[in-house]
Protein backbone atom coordinates (compact mmCIF):
# COMPACT_ATOMS: atom_id res chain seq x y z
CA UNK A 1 0.00 0.00 0.00
CA UNK A 2 2.80 2.40 0.99
CA UNK A 3 5.03 1.62 -2.06
CA UNK A 4 1.33 2.77 -4.44
CA UNK A 5 0.90 5.82 -3.02
CA UNK A 6 5.49 6.49 -3.35
CA UNK A 7 4.76 5.33 -7.17
CA UNK A 8 1.81 7.69 -7.26
CA UNK A 9 3.51 10.43 -5.63
CA UNK A 10 6.58 10.41 -7.98
CA UNK A 11 4.54 10.05 -11.27
CA UNK A 12 2.96 13.13 -10.18
CA UNK A 13 6.05 15.10 -9.87
CA UNK A 14 7.38 13.68 -13.13
CA UNK A 15 4.46 14.87 -14.67
CA UNK A 16 4.74 18.48 -13.61
CA UNK A 17 8.27 18.36 -14.29
CA UNK A 18 6.97 17.92 -17.51
CA UNK A 19 4.39 20.47 -17.87
CA UNK A 20 6.99 22.38 -16.77
CA UNK A 21 9.75 21.95 -19.38
CA UNK A 22 7.48 21.25 -22.31
CA UNK A 23 6.10 25.15 -21.07
CA UNK A 24 9.34 26.28 -20.94
CA UNK A 25 10.53 24.93 -24.29
CA UNK A 26 7.62 26.60 -25.60
CA UNK A 27 8.17 30.04 -24.61
CA UNK A 28 11.71 29.97 -25.52
CA UNK A 29 10.96 29.33 -29.31
CA UNK A 30 7.84 31.47 -29.44
CA UNK A 31 10.32 34.02 -27.73
CA UNK A 32 13.35 33.48 -30.24
CA UNK A 33 10.52 33.36 -33.13
CA UNK A 34 9.22 36.69 -32.57
CA UNK A 35 13.26 38.19 -32.20
CA UNK A 36 12.55 39.00 -28.65
CA UNK A 37 14.74 36.82 -27.18
CA UNK A 38 17.80 37.12 -29.46
CA UNK A 39 18.94 37.75 -32.58
CA UNK A 40 17.85 34.29 -34.84
CA UNK A 41 14.12 35.56 -35.47
CA UNK A 42 12.10 33.32 -37.17
CA UNK A 43 13.85 33.70 -40.60
CA UNK A 44 17.03 32.53 -38.54
CA UNK A 45 14.99 29.34 -36.92
CA UNK A 46 13.79 28.30 -40.69
CA UNK A 47 17.27 28.39 -42.01
CA UNK A 48 18.73 26.56 -39.15
CA UNK A 49 16.34 23.62 -39.82
CA UNK A 50 16.38 23.86 -43.65
CA UNK A 51 13.21 24.90 -43.83
CA UNK A 52 12.06 26.63 -47.66
CA UNK A 53 8.69 28.43 -47.88
CA UNK A 54 6.31 26.36 -49.52
CA UNK A 55 6.26 29.21 -52.64
CA UNK A 56 9.54 28.77 -53.44
CA UNK A 57 9.05 24.96 -53.79
CA UNK A 58 6.15 25.31 -56.03
CA UNK A 59 7.86 28.06 -58.00
CA UNK A 60 9.99 25.88 -59.88
CA UNK A 61 9.65 26.81 -63.34
CA UNK A 62 9.37 24.15 -65.25
CA UNK A 63 6.69 20.93 -65.37
CA UNK A 64 3.26 21.24 -62.74
CA UNK A 65 2.00 20.26 -59.50
CA UNK A 66 -0.59 17.73 -60.16
CA UNK A 67 -2.67 15.43 -57.02
CA UNK A 68 -3.51 12.00 -57.08
CA UNK A 69 -7.36 11.78 -56.30
CA UNK A 70 -7.07 7.72 -56.43
CA UNK A 71 -4.42 4.95 -55.62
CA UNK A 72 -2.62 5.08 -58.76
CA UNK A 73 0.23 3.18 -59.68
CA UNK A 74 3.81 4.61 -61.04
CA UNK A 75 5.05 2.73 -63.89
CA UNK A 76 8.76 1.83 -65.02
CA UNK A 77 7.50 3.34 -68.51
CA UNK A 78 4.51 4.75 -70.55
CA UNK A 79 2.35 1.45 -70.59
CA UNK A 80 0.03 -0.62 -68.02
CA UNK A 81 2.73 -3.69 -69.12
CA UNK A 82 5.41 -2.02 -67.57
CA UNK A 83 6.21 -2.61 -64.13
CA UNK A 84 5.22 -1.02 -61.50
CA UNK A 85 8.03 0.97 -59.70
CA UNK A 86 5.95 2.59 -57.09
CA UNK A 87 2.31 3.68 -55.74
CA UNK A 88 0.64 7.07 -55.30
CA UNK A 89 -2.76 7.36 -53.00
CA UNK A 90 -5.31 10.22 -52.46
CA UNK A 91 -4.18 13.43 -52.08
CA UNK A 92 0.05 12.56 -52.88
CA UNK A 93 1.10 15.33 -55.16
CA UNK A 94 4.14 15.58 -57.92
CA UNK A 95 5.89 17.11 -60.49
CA UNK A 96 4.58 16.63 -63.91
CA UNK A 97 6.21 16.75 -67.14
CA UNK A 98 7.32 15.08 -70.60
CA UNK A 99 4.00 14.31 -71.31
CA UNK A 100 3.74 11.34 -73.99
CA UNK A 101 0.86 9.16 -75.20
CA UNK A 102 -0.87 10.26 -72.40
CA UNK A 103 1.54 9.52 -69.42
CA UNK A 104 3.30 12.33 -67.62
CA UNK A 105 6.55 11.09 -66.25
CA UNK A 106 6.57 11.91 -62.64
CA UNK A 107 8.97 13.56 -60.06
CA UNK A 108 9.14 14.37 -56.60
CA UNK A 109 7.61 18.04 -56.50
CA UNK A 110 10.87 19.18 -54.75
CA UNK A 111 12.88 18.20 -57.56
CA UNK A 112 14.70 21.23 -58.94
CA UNK A 113 16.61 20.03 -61.84
CA UNK A 114 14.37 19.06 -65.24
CA UNK A 115 15.62 16.18 -66.86
CA UNK A 116 13.84 12.90 -67.94
CA UNK A 117 16.12 10.43 -66.70
CA UNK A 118 15.83 11.61 -63.05
CA UNK A 119 11.65 10.73 -63.14
CA UNK A 120 10.75 8.24 -60.72
CA UNK A 121 8.46 6.59 -63.32
CA UNK A 122 5.46 7.35 -65.35
CA UNK A 123 1.73 7.53 -64.52
CA UNK A 124 -1.81 7.90 -66.81
CA UNK A 125 -2.12 11.56 -67.47
CA UNK A 126 -5.69 11.28 -66.50
CA UNK A 127 -4.91 9.88 -63.18
CA UNK A 128 -3.04 13.39 -62.43
CA UNK A 129 -5.42 16.15 -61.43
CA UNK A 130 -4.73 19.91 -61.54
CA UNK A 131 -6.08 20.36 -57.82
CA UNK A 132 -6.15 18.44 -54.62
CA UNK A 133 -8.78 16.34 -53.43
CA UNK A 134 -11.32 17.29 -51.33
CA UNK A 135 -11.18 16.87 -48.06
CA UNK A 136 -14.02 14.16 -47.12
CA UNK A 137 -14.87 14.36 -43.77
CA UNK A 138 -18.63 12.83 -43.94
CA UNK A 139 -19.44 9.46 -43.64
CA UNK A 140 -19.46 7.08 -46.74
CA UNK A 141 -22.42 5.19 -45.04
CA UNK A 142 -25.93 6.80 -43.66
CA UNK A 143 -27.07 5.30 -40.52
CA UNK A 144 -30.88 5.39 -40.88
CA UNK A 145 -32.77 5.58 -36.94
Amino acid sequence: MQLAKVRAASGNRFAEVRIFLGVFIVAAITTTALGMGGTMGFDGIRASLGLVPVEQVAAADWGEVRWVHTTSRIRADRSTKSDVVGRLKPGDSVRVDFAGAGWFAVFPETTAARAEDLAVGYVYGKLLKKEPPPDVTLPLVRILP
